[in-house]
C-alpha cells in the first residue's frame, strides 16, 4: 500500500508542478489574444513592462511614446500614427508579446 501512495503522491506533485509552470507561461502569451478596438487612432499602454520591449516601440507606425520617470518605468504609452492600421497595432503587440517577460499590455482607442 505504501508503494501505491508514494506513486500517487509523485503523480500529484508532478501535476501541481506542471500546472504551476503552465500558469506562469500563460502570462507570457497574453498579448496574442489581446483585443484591438475596431477603430483608431490607437494607443498601446504598458504597465510595469519587463524584458527587451524597447525595440518594439521603434516601429515605423508609432508616432510618439511616453513613460514615467521611475526606473524601471512603471507606465509606458505608444501612440500610433493617424494612418496606422489594425495590422500595424497587431504587429507591435506581437513584438511586445515576444519581447516582454512581465507586465501588462492594453490597446485603447484615443480621440484625435
Amino acid at each position: 500500500m505504501r508503494v501505491v501512495r508514494g506513486k500517487v503522491g509523485a503523480v500529484v506533485a508532478l501535476l501541481v508542478a506542471v500546472g504551476l509552470a503552465l500558469s506562469a507561461l500563460a502570462g507570457l502569451t497574453w498579448s496574442r489574444s489581446l483585443d484591438v478596438p475596431a477603430d483608431g487612432p490607437w494607443r498601446v499602454v504598458l504597465r510595469h513592462p519587463a524584458g527587451g520591449w524597447g525595440a518594439c516601440l521603434d516601429d515605423a507606425s508609432i508616432a510618439s511614446t511616453g513613460m514615467t520617470d521611475d526606473s524601471p518605468a512603471s507606465y509606458v504609452t505608444a501612440d500610433l500614427a493617424a494612418d496606422a492600421t489594425a495590422r500595424d497595432v497587431r504587429r507591435v503587440v506581437e513584438c511586445l508579446s515576444g519581447a516582454m517577460t512581465g507586465g501588462t499590455v492594453q490597446v485603447v482607442a484615443i480621440n484625435p
